[in-house]
């Protein structure tokens, strides 16, 4: 399992397709969010820099070494920028309650490019149950 936590985590709202486009996750352990890919940040910030109410809010999104972007939205803080290379388990930011959020988690999805629509189901890619539950990824830092 490939989660953004390192250790406990919740998944709140499972995979829907286009009526909700990735899994919302809460961290229990810890509240950083790590990459979940090795690969380049294409995107840190708002979503709509003028309206921070909108969609992920602040997120991050980092183009794969395969080619997909993976997103990490409703962040309270970014700790990468854009042109950034990380690898799998590097920190880029923390769980938020930003954009259309309604309480803090981190919404996780993975599309072909970067843009809205056809997302991949992040469950099958991740190993992450598609079911409301409490998980445990196994990483831990020491």
């Amino acid at each position: 399992m490939n989660s953004p936590y390192m250790g406990k985590f919740r998944v709140t709202q499972e995979f829907k397709g286009q009526a909700h486009d990735g899994l919302d996750l809460v961290g229990l352990d810890s509240k950083v969010i790590h990459s979940t890919v090795n690969g380049t940040v294409h995107f840190a910030g708002w979503e709509n820099p003028s309206n921070h109410s909108q969609g992920f809010g602040l997120y991050v999104c980092i183009r794969s070494m395969g080619g997909n972007y993976y997103y990490f939205g409703h962040l309270s803080e970014i700790r990468v920028k854009a042109g950034n290379t990380v690898k799998i388990t590097d920190v880029i930011g923390v769980e938020g309650n930003t954009g259309y959020s309604t309480g803090s988690h981190c919404h996780y999805c993975a599309r072909p490019r970067f843009s809205c629509g056809n997302a991949y189901n992040i469950s099958e890619i991740s190993g992450i149950p598609n079911a409301i539950g409490t998980y445990d990824d196994g990483y831990r830092i020491f």
